[in-house]
């Protein structure tokens, strides 16, 4: 959780924090002044089922800080267990009378015997994929995405565990019908899945075989992308290194934990800056001496942006000293104008 205004006048020098969600259940979370937030509330995002950037209010009361989340989803109720019946012995075939044979009837495709049957309904995995850029090119199984990365595209075949066998998927990328292919399973069947491509590659799952993919990644992928701009590269990475799955995805969460870290170390700036009126004259040590919980180096890097375009709201007069030439909500104004007619540009070259 990033430190508000308000988060930070209450924990001034504190390095623990303690919330109460609406439960009654505490979290011990650690105050990370350098980086500008507080961690040890997966747990609670987990429990109400919360994306990065669901609206929490905060109540101070003594030591503890209140949680309660404006759009809070209920737990996931337990599956049912079902007690299964004892399965009934299968019949045993007859053994045939001398002189008879037994001939193996293979049936035609589904296709061929109904010609005009309704196509077999998407996956619930290829809205993720679409999400991510990613657009279906081929019913199934097995199912085919292509992405188009402007000079260069690769197509993705994939099957739900038991939909088909993996030598039929192998040989798609030896046709070159396709550049990646796999299995996708849930978290649940990592393990078999996992076995089931090992056997058909013992070395390994690397880029020259199968992949394994879960729901589950995708979901998580495609909702980090409501805070980043991931997409169809980000998808190709882990499609070389042959697992898109909740725990291969952890290194991809870590960097893009340290990006919006480094989104909220430049709003603390220019918060800061927000308190000065146009035409001041101010040091980097200003900043640094105050309430601002950042390293010199970093917030002399954020000020050098913010003296350079699009920004123009300081200008150097020397080293370590700057000039605000305008108010922030000005500059940030002007800023939102220029979005404005750029994007409007965009459409039109689009169009």
């Amino acid at each position: 959780m990033t430190l508000t205004q308000s988060l930070r006048q209450f924990l001034k020098n504190k390095d623990i924090a303690r919330f109460v969600d609406e439960d009654g259940e505490v979290y011990e979370c650690k105050v990370e002044w350098s980086r500008g937030w507080v961690t040890g509330l997966q747990s609670y995002y987990a429990k109400r089922r919360l994306a990065v950037n669901e609206v929490i209010h905060l109540s101070f009361d003594g030591e503890l800080i209140g949680l309660e989340a404006l759009h809070s989803r209920p737990p996931r109720p337990a599956p049912k267990v079902v007690l299964e019946a004892e399965p009934k012995p299968e019949p045993q075939p007859e053994a045939p009378t001398p002189g008879q044979r037994r001939v193996k009837v293979t049936p035609y495709p589904q296709a061929v015997m109904y010609p005009h049957a309704p196509a077999v309904e998407a996956p619930g995995f290829s809205a993720d994929l679409e999400r991510l850029g990613l657009s279906r090119e081929r019913s199934g199984p097995p199912w085919f995405f292509r992405a188009s990365l402007g000079r260069r595209a690769y197509t993705l075949a994939l099957c739900r565990l038991g939909e088909c066998e993996p030598p039929e998927l192998l040989e798609l990328r030896r046709q070159g019908s396709v550049q990646y292919a796999g299995l996708v399973a849930g978290e649940s069947m990592r393990e078999e899945a996992l076995s089931e491509l090992a056997q058909w590659r013992p070395s390994g799952l690397g880029g020259g075989g199968l992949c394994y993919i879960s729901p589950e990644a995708l979901q998580k992928l495609a909702k980090l992308r409501q805070v980043f701009p991931v997409g169809a590269v980000e998808v190709e990475r882990f499609l070389k290194t042959g697992r898109l799955d909740l725990e291969s995805l952890r290194p991809l969460e870590d960097e893009l934990e340290g990006i919006l870290g480094e989104r909220a170390a430049f709003s603390s700036v220019l918060l800061s800056l927000a308190e000065m009126p146009q035409q001041s004259v101010f040091l980097l040590a200003d900043l640094v001496s105050g309430d601002l919980p950042l390293e010199a180096d970093t917030v002399r890097q954020i000020l050098d942006v913010l003296a350079g375009p699009p920004f123009l709201l300081l200008k150097r007069l020397s080293p370590g000293e700057y000039l605000l030439r305008t108010t922030v909500a000005d500059a940030l104004g002007e800023l939102t104008q220029y979005a404005r007619l750029m994007a409007t540009r965009a459409e039109a070259v689009l169009r």
